[in-house]
């Protein structure tokens, strides 16, 4: 009977500690480092607006770049199809990796807003989630 308890916590414990170490190494994947450079040649974005995207900084007035850039990212992550649309249960998916699950699914319906573009869009999607305090890069 203790050893099945051993298991257990020993089981549960490691879950803990994977999930914490998902979450706090999040922008640090090789992947996600390959996905910024990649994007930041495909939209031409400039190395400053590059780094306070990246920083989560608020650029006033974004450059069509600049939004093609969110939009490339977001696109890489899967978060956002090739016409733009949000795709909403895999953007809930990752916010969980970043924040409670309830905030998640409260930021996802708060922040389902749609442009004219999959560039516009995606630069309102990360807008409002720069408003809320929520780092997506």
């Amino acid at each position: 009977m203790s050893v099945r308890v051993l298991i257990v916590f020993a089981t549960i414990t490691l879950a803990g500690v994977i999930l914490v170490v998902a979450e706090q190494e999040l922008a640090e994947l090789p992947e996600v480092k390959g996905y910024k450079l990649h994007c930041i040649e495909a939209s031409g974005i400039t190395e400053a607006s590059a780094k306070k995207v990246s920083a989560g900084e608020t650029i006033k007035d974004p450059d069509q770049s600049t939004k093609c850039f969110v939009q490339c990212f977001f696109q890489k992550l899967r978060l956002v199809d090739e016409n733009g649309v949000v795709l909403k249960d895999k953007l809930e998916a990752f916010l969980t990796r970043l924040m409670d699950a309830d905030k998640a699914k409260d930021y996802v319906k708060q922040c389902d807003i749609r442009r004219t573009n999959p560039c516009d869009t995606a630069y309102a999607v990360y807008d409002c989630y720069l408003g809320k305090k929520a780092k997506l890069f």
